[in-house]
């Protein structure tokens, strides 16, 4: 699978694109604002996105969220401290990941995510 991973801070972004290529997928890029992933979605061809819920420009995730899914059926996994501010329906996410996480339980939504991808 090919993944686009969307967060702010640099460490916990790396940490997301080593646990991603640990269980041999790729990731198309790295995005830390909704212009820089809905650019990076557009000019790639993914499958699958780890979305944070809080991004530099605010409380942004279920925004591009739904984008992703509106414009490309994307499925969508939120890896974030912040689980209670998602909405009740988590904006139709695969997974909820509650940082910090372990490369088990990326690998684990990783699964769910290609599993997601195939409907």
């Amino acid at each position: 699978m090919r993944i686009l991973i969307v967060e702010d801070e640099p460490f916990i972004a790396l940490d997301l694109e080593s646990a991603v290529q640990a269980h041999a997928h790729d990731v198309v890029g790295i995005a830390d604002s909704v212009g820089s992933a809905l650019a990076l979605a557009r000019a790639t061809a993914c499958d699958g996105a780890l979305i944070d819920v809080r991004l530099r420009d605010g409380f942004t995730g279920p925004a591009i969220a739904e984008t992703l899914k509106a414009e490309f059926g994307m499925p969508f996994v939120f890896v974030t401290g912040n689980v209670e501010q998602l909405p009740e329906d988590r904006c139709g996410a695969a997974a909820v990941v509650q940082k910090p996480f372990s490369q088990g339980e990326i690998g684990r939504v990783l699964g769910v995510l290609e599993a997601s991808s195939r409907r």
